[in-house]
């Protein structure tokens, strides 16, 4: 009874009637949802399939790689064009080794006959490098300094080689020697060591002697070189000075204060370290009345004043 009366109370009640009213519209979306789910996999299921009756015949596409390179050098490209001819023709020139040029030294001459030319050496700086020898040579009584390849003055005979003793001239193409004033004639030149020796066992001169050598510096300061040798001294590649060494009278250089071996560094406060400044320095010497000479001595300097 109580079953029978719930279902009637249930067909009665307003919620299960409006249950009913949307039943309708809630089927037709279900029902079309399973619809398009049901066609969509059959579509998938039938394209597996068709794929698998029919595969994929399409053809792929080979990965591109470049031709190799012979290393092995070649005249001719692989389509048969003939480079050669362009490679003969050197477009950007032809390398050629260049070969230093081959710098011949000049032979210095030594031995020559005595000059018959009326001229007077009055001084010599000879030097390690041929080409900067130094000459004071008096003609008709006026003295100059001359460095090598100048012409003497009155002459057509040009300095060509200075040695300690004498220079070799080139008289018109005639190589001749001019013998240091006071120095007899041989024919090979006095070296340096000679010179020395022959200097250190002269024998001591007077008071007199001295007095008259002053005399003859006095009236000819150039005549100094007699007395005085000077060999350039380099360190370096570069003359820092003069080696003095005694020339004909070894007293009267002891009798200055010099000693062998000194190195003169300055003359009158020009500093001799610049052989081209040489030439004006000595032709200054004859326009001084005294000679401030400024050597090195066992490391030290020391100024020796000669008055003329």
């Amino acid at each position: 009874m109580k079953q029978l009366e719930f279902g009637r109370s249930l067909s009665t009640s307003p919620v299960w009637a409006r249950l009913r009213a949307n039943s309708v519209p809630i089927q037709r979306r279900v029902s079309t949802l399973t619809a398009v789910t049901f066609v969509a996999l059959s579509g998938w299921t039938l394209g597996q399939v068709v794929w698998l009756v029919y595969p994929n015949n399409t053809p792929t596409v080979a990965q591109w790689q470049p031709p190799a390179v012979s290393s092995s050098a070649s005249t001719s490209t692989s389509n048969g064009l003939n480079i050669a001819p362009l490679k003969a023709a050197n477009l950007f020139g032809q390398y050629q080794e260049r070969q230093a040029p081959v710098v011949k030294k000049p032979v210095v001459v030594q031995e020559a006959p005595e000059t018959r030319l009326n001229l007077v050496l009055v001084g010599a700086v000879s030097s390690s490098a041929a080409e900067k020898g130094l000459a004071v040579i008096a003609n008709r009584g006026k003295q100059a300094t001359y460095g090598i390849g100048e012409v003497v003055d009155g002459t057509r005979a040009s300095l060509k080689a200075v040695f300690v003793d004498r220079v070799i001239i080139d008289n018109q193409g005639r190589d001749e020697t001019l013998m240091l004033e006071g120095v007899d004639y041989s024919k090979t030149p006095t070296s340096i060591a000679q010179r020395n020796d022959s200097a250190s066992s002269a024998p001591a001169l007077s008071d007199e002697q001295i007095s008259q050598a002053r005399a003859e510096i006095a009236a000819n300061p150039q005549a100094i070189f007699q007395y005085v040798r000077l060999s350039p001294v380099k360190k370096d590649q570069q003359v820092i000075g003069y080696r003095v060494s005694p020339g004909k009278n070894a007293s009267l250089f002891d009798g200055v204060g010099l000693k062998n071996g000194d190195i003169a560094v300055q003359i009158n406060g020009s500093d001799l370290n610049d052989p081209a400044a040489m030439t004006g320095i000595f032709k200054s010497i004859t326009e001084q009345n005294e000679l401030n000479l400024t050597v090195e001595r066992d490391g030290q300097q020391h100024d020796i004043y000669i008055q003329f």
